[in-house]
């Protein structure tokens, strides 16, 4: 490819040295068989480096012949254009003269004829649309010829882009005819844009894949550069401003680089993949962000030489990349991608080499990039499309295993729920049969004593583990109602300290503000709740460390905290803290079930509070209970 377009380079070059062969360039003789003709090969240049030549010296210059039209390039010089036209005798009359690139800043127009006075116009896409003697998208005038006199017209032509400078000689009827199929031809390729601008928009937004959006949105900076490129600019909006076309077509080219390399970042998962070249096109884009205020000035024929000699090179990276992530992936919307990166990088370079004049003006080199991004535009629609497509597969089979872990979820609860109702029988009946031998053998010698206790703390263990499942499945499914009730909050945190087998104020130092503070909850559900977390506490503590448990009511709500002076849990194990069975590494050779957090937590959220559990700075861990007024 490379050897290739080496080749084109020189030949081009040659061509070049070639265009000045003739020492005059040949008049345009309109006949009677003339419709439609080319000023291309009949054309002179002169090159006005200071850009301050009056008409009147420019007559008298040394003008170059072209042999065929080619663009100057991004340069600030003035051009002067000059082309003779002779009419036969059986020739029409009326004509229209039409010049391009519609991106022209400022062409000034003066037609010389024997016998009449000069006619002087102007036009450019800095002059207002209505000041044009023709309402067209391209700079067409009018032209009324006699027969036999040579007519000379003389253009100077001046832009802050690239001066592509063309010219066709056209009859009423045939020029109106071509406009016609052009602006057909131009609607359906603007509409095609809108169409995958709206669909790509709404799947990006219903899907919330941001790729499929900053599609859209490249697709957007494509339909707002080529209104400007091909002069529909002026004929839809009609601007005032005369900077409003230079700002459309520099910063729909500065948005669309931007936006590609936003683009290609999240498709071929850059950040992934290829991190280096993820961070260059960061880069890039920030730059083509920061060149949009510079679309509109002078600045913009190094810009946009620049933009495209980048967006070659992105081009080019892009179809290494794909090649790579094919290799290892073997996806076949890769593919897609690698031939929509062939075409786009073909029609770059050929309208890179027409700007910059290294290939002539002719039909494939004019429309080689809007053609090229209208096939890209598509593929990358089929290899998005296909992206969709795998994207619902995906959801779909996501659902459906939702669905089977539900399904198995419900078995596993159903079953904890029975094993639980089979276990509260035996449990109670063995606490009942320890609690009887200890009343009717009360002269129990000791070792005997303590293992009866012990059956009977390991039953009670058991029975709350029961209790807390079935409440936390209860509290799951709804099934179970918060009964609330306006509760005094001293009482009912002394039960629960006395519940444990502990007194207030001897290891749990209770506190309590205002004293006689009440709240409305559900005093079993809550009083179950802080009896857990008072439970790690005391268990997960030293013998001799004391436990603060303390109440606090104010405007905002409930505040009830548990803090105690254990070894405390790191980072990862705050991050697992209430998760179902979890049990910290303090926990190892300590009865427990990982239950208990996992149980108040759900108690605290039914009652639309907060629980929190905090690391102390001077060691353990304080759990924070928040319930506010209802």
């Amino acid at each position: 490819m490379k050897t290739l377009w080496s080749l084109l380079l020189w030949v081009s070059l040659l061509a070049a040295t070639l265009d000045t062969v003739s020492a005059e360039e040949p008049p345009l003789v309109l006949s009677s068989g003339s419709r439609h003709a080319s000023l291309a090969g009949h054309m002179a240049l002169y090159v006005d480096a200071q850009g301050t030549l009056p008409f009147e010296e420019a007559t008298q210059a040394e003008y170059t012949p072209l042999a065929v039209a080619r663009s100057a390039g991004y340069t600030p010089d003035t051009h002067w254009y000059r082309f003779t036209l002779i009419r036969s005798d059986d020739a029409a009359h009326d004509w229209i003269l039409a010049l391009g690139m519609a991106t022209l800043d400022d062409v000034r127009i003066w037609v010389v004829a024997p016998g009449t006075p000069i006619r002087q116009y102007r036009l450019g896409d800095h002059i207002a649309y209505e000041q044009r003697p023709l309402k067209t998208r391209l700079f067409t005038l009018p032209l009324e010829m006699k027969a036999g006199g040579p007519v000379t017209v003389y253009v100077r032509v001046s832009s802050i882009g690239a001066i592509n400078f063309s010219a066709e000689i056209w009859q009423p009827a045939d020029f109106i005819t071509n406009e016609t199929r052009a602006n057909f031809y131009s609607g359906l390729y603007f509409g095609i844009l809108l169409i995958i601008i709206v669909i790509f928009l709404l799947i990006g937004a219903w899907l919330r894949d941001v790729s499929m959006v900053i599609y859209a949105a490249y697709v957007g900076s494509l339909f707002m550069l080529h209104l400007g490129m091909y002069g529909y600019t002026a004929v839809v909006f009609a601007p005032q401003s005369p900077w409003a076309n230079d700002a459309i077509v520099g910063g729909g080219a500065a948005a669309g680089l931007g936006l590609t390399t936003l683009l290609w970042r999240y498709l071929l998962d850059l950040k992934n993949n290829f991190p280096s070249i993820d961070r260059l096109y960061r880069v890039i884009t920030v730059c083509c962000v920061c060149a949009l205020p510079f679309a509109a000035s002078s600045y913009y024929r190094v810009i946009a030489s620049t933009m495209i000699l980048v967006s070659m090179g992105i081009t080019f990276i892009n179809l290494v990349l794909v090649i790579k992530l094919w290799l290892r992936q073997r996806k076949i919307e890769l593919l897609i991608y690698f031939f929509a990166f062939v075409v786009a990088n073909m029609g770059i370079r050929t309208y890179m080499a027409m700007m910059m004049g290294w290939l002539p003006n002719n039909v494939l080199t004019v429309h080689a990039y809007q053609t090229s991004a209208m096939i890209q535009v598509l593929v990358i629609s089929l290899g998005l499309a296909m992206r969709i497509r795998k994207i619902q597969y995906d959801k779909m089979f996501a659902e459906q295993l939702v669905a089977v872990t539900d399904q198995r979820m419900s078995e596993q609860r159903r079953f904890v729920a029975m094993l639980s109702h089979e276990f509260r029988n035996p449990l109670a009946a063995i606490d009942r049969a320890a609690q009887m031998l200890r009343i009717k053998l009360p002269d129990m010698a000791q070792p005997e004593a303590g293992r009866v206790e012990n059956i009977r703390s390991h039953a009670a263990a058991l029975s709350t583990l029961v209790d807390n499942l079935l409440m936390s499945e209860a509290l799951d499914h709804k099934a179970l109602a918060i009964a609330r009730e306006h509760c005094a909050i001293r009482p009912l945190l002394e039960d629960v300290i006395q519940t444990l087998g502990e007194t207030p104020g001897v290891r749990v130092m209770l506190t309590v503000t205002p004293p006689d503070a009440a709240f409305s909850l559900d005093p079993t559900l809550m009083g179950m709740a802080v009896g857990n977390l008072l439970d790690n506490a005391l268990r997960y503590s030293p013998q001799e460390a004391p436990v603060e448990l303390s109440a606090m009511l104010d405007a905002n709500g409930l505040l009830i905290q548990v803090t105690d002076h254990g070894s405390g849990m790191s980072k990862a194990e705050f991050s697992m803290l209430g998760m179902p069975y979890y049990r910290g590494a303090s926990s190892s050779g300590q009865k427990g079930s990982g239950l208990g957090f996992h149980f108040s937590r759900k108690v605290v959220d039914a009652h639309g509070g907060n629980l929190q559990a905090l690391a102390c700075p001077e060691g353990g861990m304080k759990v924070v209970l928040r319930l506010s007024h209802k």
